[in-house]
């Protein structure tokens, strides 16, 4: 530990040169003819996967921890999740990351000339017969001729003291060089190891970022990520094994990432014990919005309003000052679910929405005894970020009390000069730069706003607006949202102005979609042993149209909602609770973000 208390970021070099040939199964389709792939990451270089050396490891250290210096895998490499008994698991310690492929004979493999593909084959032999079997003769890809050395790299992290650190670079070492063998067909001789190099340094070269005159001025400030590695973020599975992951980081996935590295830094279990840490004392009152996918030098990308709609032939219009079609109007208009390829290319075209592209990692849970189970196939379907594409988001400081905020403001930009990991279910790695200078931030209502406006207020992310309750009671085809919108917006206002005050928004309607938000991972750890009971969120997108009746009051609210975004209404705090225990769709996660009279370039219906 350092004199400031920090335990210091130990960064381990490992270098595995094998002979080929080698295989390591990958699981795409490959060129015509090929009956095995070789595995290869989201930018098509050969891998050697982390998760099967920190297999190949821990299988080591099972046997041999004693002899090695009490080397335990699950200290290092985490112990399973919770299980039918409720047992609580271990995060792993050590970030394992997959190792690329960097030299063939001593010359570096470089992506960009021509390919060399060579085909190993081997054939099946009739179990009765022993002789070759008729048609059965394999073709496996391989990237050099048999024979050559291929040196594959990678880095894995850790945060340990000096001993410790040195203690386990020599435990990694020595179980990698029991490895004959990496890879499959380890019987005929592929993938022979014949060099292993572990180098320890510690991560003591980030540059600490001084603090430019009028930072967190407002109370908030801009950063953009960027990652070169694969994201896997809030998956959801629609088809049964496959975890398909969305395009943006949610303010949640960074506070967690943040809350991680700071009881990390400080060798602690939880923030409570960091009492004298302003930021771990407000963590909670740190509000992180969503991190959301956006063209290099450009502006935060907003999503598209529910509200447009397609007249056809390329023309989009803000329908938001309808709450049913207008007289004038001849022919169709199709919302959003009806719209087409080409109307959505038209209305994305000058949104500043950066690109991400999907790659599929295909894995296998393993049993007890360091085995594939049968039947436990599954993927990772990830979002990678194309060239000049980088995630934006906001912290805002502004529920942090002032004497505390520039003390929380200095110990943020300090814990993300360090980047951002592990994040997602691929332990990615992110570097973290602040970008809010010239940022104009919105202020929240229009300049020339007068009683009578109709004032569209755009949700930019999901939120929690009206408890699961609502349809509980109600038959589906009864429930009346407008209503139930109306009430929940009119105790947010009156939180702003008072009980006692004269609304200054009247609610006039919405276009908006819902979606539930649940399942047993949900249940089983914010349920508190209350009956299953799933949360309705408000998609974002949906559009929510208020009129003026106050000049003064509604410029009031608008700002407020526009800075802070929208608080949980009073019903939802009741039934569903306020805090991170009993839920993670919270303002301070990043939902409930709005954008008030957004500019999205389209002109009214």
């Amino acid at each position: 530990m350092s004199a400031n208390g920090i335990i210091p970021l130990q960064v381990f070099t490992l270098s595995i040169t094998l002979q080929a040939p080698y295989l390591v199964h990958g699981n795409d389709a490959g060129r015509y003819g090929l009956h095995a792939t070789l595995l290869r990451d989201h930018r098509r270089r050969p891998v050697l996967p982390g998760t099967l050396l920190a297999g190949r490891i821990a299988e080591v250290w099972k046997v041999h921890g004693e002899a090695l210096g009490q080397a335990d895998p699950d200290e290092w490499f985490g112990e399973p999740g919770e299980d039918e008994a409720r047992q609580k698991g271990r995060r792993a310690r050590l970030r394992v990351a997959d190792l690329t492929l960097q030299t063939i004979e001593g010359e570096p493999f470089d992506l960009t000339k021509p390919t060399h593909e060579f085909d190993a084959t081997r054939v099946q032999l009739d179990q009765d017969t022993g002789s070759v079997r008729h048609g059965a003769l394999l073709a496996v890809e391989q990237v050099s001729l048999p024979g050559a050395e291929l040196t594959f790299e990678g880095e894995w992290h850790v945060r340990a003291d000096q001993g410790a650190a040195e203690t386990l670079r020599k435990q990694l070492l020595v179980a990698l060089q029991l490895q004959t063998q990496i890879g499959a067909w380890r019987n005929i001789g592929f993938g022979r190891v014949l060099k292993v190099e572990v180098t320890r340094k510690v991560e003591g070269g980030v540059t600490r970022r001084p603090m430019p005159p009028g930072a967190w001025a407002d109370g908030r400030r801009r950063f953009a990520l960027t990652s070169d590695d694969a994201l896997c973020l809030s998956a959801s599975t629609q088809r049964g094994n496959v975890f398909v992951s969305v395009d943006h980081v949610s303010g949640g996935t960074i506070k967690g990432v943040l809350a991680r590295m700071l009881t990390e830094r400080h060798g602690v279990k939880s923030l409570d014990e960091l009492p004298r840490l302003a930021l771990a004392r407000h963590f909670d009152k740190v509000r992180v919005t969503h991190a959301l996918p956006a063209k290099h030098e450009g502006k935060r990308p907003m999503p598209l309003p529910q509200s447009l709609v397609s007249l056809g032939g390329g023309k989009i219009r803000d329908a938001f000052r309808h709450a049913a079609p207008p007289d004038t109007l001849s022919g169709a208009v199709a919302f959003q679910p009806d719209w087409k390829g080409t109307d959505f290319e038209t209305a994305s075209a000058n949104q500043g929405w950066g690109e991400t592209r999907s790659y599929l990692r295909v894995r296998t849970d393993i049993n007890g005894e360091g085995q594939a189970k049968d039947g436990a196939l599954f993927a990772y379907d990830c979002r990678v970020a194309e060239a000049g594409t980088r995630w934006l988001f906001d912290i805002d400081l502004s529920g942090v009390s002032e004497a505390d905020r520039r003390s929380v403001a200095e110990s943020l930009d300090d814990l993300l000069a360090e980047g951002l990991a592990p994040i997602g279910k691929t332990d990615a790695r992110a570097t973290v730069t602040p970008c809010d200078a010239g940022v104009a931030w919105a202020s929240g209502a229009p300049k020339a706003l007068k009683v009578g406006d109709r004032v569209p207020v755009l949700l930019v992310s999901d939120a929690v607006l009206f408890p699961t309750t609502v349809i509980e009671i109600e038959p589906p085809e009864e429930v009346d949202l407008v209503r139930h919108y109306a009430e929940q917006f009119e105790a947010l206002q009156r939180e702003i102005v008072g009980a006692d005050s004269a609304l200054p928004l009247r609610y006039r309607h919405h276009f908006a979609t819902q979606r539930l938000a649940g399942g047993d991972f949900l249940h089983r750890r914010h349920g508190q042993g209350q009956p299953y009971r799933p949360l309705v969120l408000t998609k974002a997108g949906s559009v929510f149209v208020f009129e003026v009746i106050d000049v003064a009051g509604a410029r009031r609210v608008l700002d407020h909602w526009q800075q802070r975004g929208l608080s949980l209404p009073p019903e939802v705090r009741e039934v569903h609770g306020a805090d991170w225990k009993r839920h993670p769709y919270l303002p301070e996660n990043g939902h409930g973000e709005v954008a008030v009279a957004p500019r999205h370039g389209f002109d009214p219906l």
